[in-house]
């Protein structure tokens, strides 16, 4: 299951809510509208003049905006990138104990890299036939480096 940030941005003067969920390199993956439907001029504002936050980088914009933050309260829930969180989409249990200790000592940024890697290794290990190594191995030896 892939990693997304979500952010809900709530009307503070309508019961109109958005829910924007990006992956871990800031693209957009889900767009929802929650509450009562948008009339033609919230829809001109959002989708108009290059507003709509296609990307991640937009809405942290957004939250800066004086007059946004006027009419919407947003709230962020970030992607979780727990070790459990991994263990759980590299769904290969066996060594959990050495995993963990590797994994605590990951920076942040190279734990964004192993979750983004793993489809690719997946994809990898699927057409070379390749057997799974146990994700101790994968992050010690960094595979999540590789181009696959």
């Amino acid at each position: 299951m892939e990693q997304l940030t979500t952010y809900r941005v709530m009307g503070k003067q309508t019961a109109i809510s958005f829910i924007f969920k990006y992956d871990l390199n800031g693209e957009l993956k889900v767009f929802e509208i929650v509450g009562e439907p948008l009339n033609e001029a919230q829809k001109g504002w959002l989708f108009g003049a290059y507003r709509f936050p296609i990307d991640e980088e937009k809405i942290i914009l957004w939250t800066k905006m004086p007059e946004f933050i006027a009419k919407f309260k947003v709230e962020k829930i970030p992607a979780d990138l727990s070790f459990d969180r991994l263990w759980e989409a590299y769904n290969y249990k066996m060594g959990k104990k050495d995993a963990l200790k590797v994994f605590n000592k990951l920076k942040e940024a190279e734990i964004i890299k192993v979750f983004l890697s793993l489809k690719g290794y997946e994809a990898h290990l699927k057409r070379t036939g390749q057997a799974k190594a146990y994700l101790a191995t994968y992050i010690n030896k960094e595979y999540y480096n590789n181009e696959y």
